[in-house]
């Protein structure tokens, strides 16, 4: 069976490994640094959820939500 993946984009690496941390057993887990790097992964890639800060340099989070 296949595992649901999240997307998480978050500026802090203290923040990305922590969702890591405690999503990654039951989930399917990918980091990125901005939003940017998100747009990217997200052209290229099915995800079930984005967890996603708002202010980030970049591409922030509402850019990446639109």
């Amino acid at each position: 069976m296949r595992r649901p993946s999240i997307l998480v984009v978050d500026d802090k690496p203290n923040m990305r490994l922590l969702f890591k941390r405690m999503l990654g057993e039951t989930y399917d887990v990918t980091t990125a640094a901005d939003g940017t790097i998100a747009l990217a992964l997200l052209e290229a890639n099915t995800f079930d959820v984005v967890l996603s800060d708002i202010r980030m340099p970049g591409a922030d989070g509402f850019d990446l939500m639109k």
